[in-house]
């Protein structure tokens, strides 16, 4: 019987684990490609450097800036719709500048990480008090 826990433990490490770096690549992918879809659009050298700098800086200010907890019972569905409206973004910048592989692989990882992250009883959003 304390086998069978120690098993389920392992496995539940190796889950918690895998989705913690999903969440990582999932974060990488964000800054990475709304600089790089800056640096496409941008006109100028100028431009392409500020475009590449501010817009992860923007989108990830807007994710950090609002807190959902004041929302009640619709906090973590907030939460995740804003969490699916950054990666989707982020995947149609990707997209629209004719990186469509790495586009798809943006709403892979999104999709994938979010199913784990509710199929393993967690939540985007700690509980409060």
């Amino acid at each position: 019987m304390a086998e069978h826990q120690v098993d389920q433990d392992r496995s539940t490490n190796s889950l918690e684990r895998f989705n913690v770096a999903l969440r990582g690549l999932m974060e990488l992918g964000i800054v990475i490609g709304l600089g790089y879809w800056g640096y496409q659009v941008g006109s100028t050298l100028l431009l392409k450097i500020l475009l590449a700098i501010l817009m992860p800086l923007f989108v990830f200010g807007f994710w950090g800036l609002v807190d959902f907890h004041q929302a009640g019972s619709l906090a973590e569905p907030l939460r995740l719709l804003q969490e699916l409206t950054v990666c989707g973004l982020t995947a149609v910048a990707l997209y629209t500048v004719g990186r469509h592989t790495l586009g798809w692989a943006m709403v892979l990882i999104a999709v994938v990480y979010h199913a784990l992250v509710y199929l393993s009883g967690a939540r985007l959003l700690p509980k409060y008090g």
